[in-house]
């Protein structure tokens, strides 16, 4: 795993990777920051896929993106429509959503309709 993690600053840093991908990237990481982090707390692992990403006329964007996770034997997917202005997450939207309810390790319930 780490030899792949290297790799892919290299190929970062050097320019190999198509700027779309390292926008993405550094997306996914903005999405996972500011909301999925919140939504898969206690999950085992989940992965973020930005599925739209399209610059309005007034400079904001709007970014459809999906997470899927997994706790214990369960999964749960949600994909949800963001505005973005800049590097904020302004508004979501949950557009779909499947498997288990958000979880906390202080027990407490965070419905994802709260993006």
């Amino acid at each position: 795993m780490r030899v792949l993690v290297v790799l892919a600053i290299t190929a970062l840093c050097a320019g190999i990777v198509p700027p779309a991908y390292a926008d993405n990237t550094s997306l996914e990481t903005l999405l996972r920051t500011q909301v999925f982090n919140k939504v898969f707390e206690g999950f085992d692992f989940y992965q973020v896929t930005i599925e739209r990403d399209v610059a309005n006329a007034d400079g904001m964007r709007e970014v459809t993106a999906e997470a899927k996770g997994k706790f214990s034997e369960h999964t749960r997917r949600l994909k949800a429509l963001f505005q973005l202005d800049g590097q904020t997450v302004v508004s979501g939207q949950v557009l779909e959503e499947e498997g288990l309810p958000a979880c906390s390790s202080s027990g407490e319930h965070h419905p994802a309709s709260d993006l």
